[in-house]
Parts: structure tokens; sequence; C-alpha cells
């Protein structure tokens, strides 16, 4: 092989290794009409996915977005380098991720239907009543550290149909995706009872993601927080 064809098909792979070392998994869960699978059954659509299309794209990083339970993408995101999941940064999760810059601030609530006019005044009321979160999520496991017993659904639908059929009291999660999951069922969107915290959603990454990947990343989410553009995708 001339040195010439031999430096060509050195330098090809070597941007075929850059190319793939700039693809990162997002393991994500559905929230239906903010991250939801599209009719294909292959790829995934929503403002939520819109959002995180645009910081891959100001970074320069090729995201493959991939549906799974909040339990299991956890769990896989710790094993495989090249994964990561949006999550709140919560104290316990901290050591076991690679983390960004913060991407939103949301709040973790307790949501009653729109027409239950109890009125909360701390965590400690919801011990009485009956109160739901998706199996696996940041939200069940808050509640039963705070003593709350959770009724676990497997999905975000499932759990605001029993709030809607009056099964739960109350359901906790992100205040995210609040008012397509209410539109879904075609019920009126539920109200905040109480605000158990207040979180930095990030993503977190394995151990393993490359400092220089992750710095990248944290620059495009400066960027769209500086011009403004995180405010135009609804992730209501």
């Amino acid at each position: 092989m001339s040195g010439w064809r031999a430096a060509a098909v050195l330098l090809g792979a070597l941007q075929a290794g850059g190319a793939q070392a700039e693809t990162l998994r997002m393991l994500l869960t559905q929230i239906p009409g903010v991250i939801e699978l599209a009719p294909d059954g292959a790829s995934m659509r929503g403002s939520g996915i819109d959002l995180m299309k645009e910081v891959g794209r100001r970074a320069g990083v090729a995201l493959r977005f991939e549906a799974y339970p909040q339990a299991r993408a956890r769990l896989l995101v710790e094993q495989q380098a090249d994964a990561c999941f949006p999550v709140g940064r919560l104290p316990e999760l901290q050591a076991k991720y690679k983390w960004t810059a913060p991407l939103l601030h949301m709040r973790l609530v307790l949501l009653a239907r729109a027409d239950d006019g109890r009125q909360l005044s701390g965590l400690e009321q919801a011990q009485s009543l009956r109160v739901g979160a998706m199996r696996g999520t940041m939200a069940a496991a808050r509640l039963k550290e705070q003593g709350v017993a959770v009724e676990e659904s497997a999905d975000y639908l499932s759990g605001l149909e029993k709030l809607r059929l009056g099964r739960l009291d109350l359901w906790a999660m992100l205040d995210v995706g609040v008012s397509s999951l209410a539109k879904r069922l075609d019920m009126p969107p539920p109200r905040v009872a109480w605000v158990v915290d207040a979180l930095d959603v990030s993503f977190a990454c394995n151990r393993k993601a490359d400092d220089a990947l992750i710095a990248r990343l944290d620059r495009a989410i400066a960027s769209m927080r500086a011009d403004g553009s995180m405010a135009r995708f609804d992730l209501r």
C-alpha cells in the first residue's frame, strides 16, 4: 500500500474512532407529550427530546435516545460508559455519576385533583393519605425516606389515572409534563398540594465519561441559558 493510501486509511480510522467517542446514549423515562416513543417505535419525540437535541447540537455530540423504566436507566448508566440520563441532582446520587451543569430547575411536588380542596401545611399530613409515585423514581424514594407509604405505579399515566378516579389522594412527581399527562387522560390539570423539594436537573453520566465531553455539554447548556433559548421548550 502506498504511503498516501496508508495515511488516508489511518486518518479514516481516527475519524471513525473520534465519531464513535462523540456519541452518548440518553436513557430516558417516558413522559407522554414531553419524552415519548414516536409511532415508529424506534425514535423518540417531544419537547424534552427537542431540548436535549439542541444541547447535543451545540456541544457537537450525537445523542442517541432510548426508553427505559427509571430504575433500569439508573442501573445501566452506572454500568455503561457511554450512557447518561437526566435526573435531579440529589445528594445520595452525587457519587454515583459524573454530572453536567444544571439543565433545568424543577420542583418535586405532590399533586391533588383540581376539585380536591384540602390544604397541606407539611409533608407529615401526607402520611395519613393515599400517596402514589412511579416505581423507581426519586419521588418514590424521597417520600419513603420521609416515612410516607407510597403506592407505586408502572408509569405516569397509570398513576395519574388513579388520582383521577379517586383511588389516590396525592401523586408525586417532578412538575414536568403535568399538563400534557392530564390532557391525555381528559382530566383537569391537577393542582400542586405541596412542594416537597426544589431540584436542579442535570445529565448524570457514567463515571468513565470523558471530562472534555462533559465540558462541551456544560458550555452548550450555558449558551442556551445565556441566550434564553431554554424557555422555547414547553415542558408542561
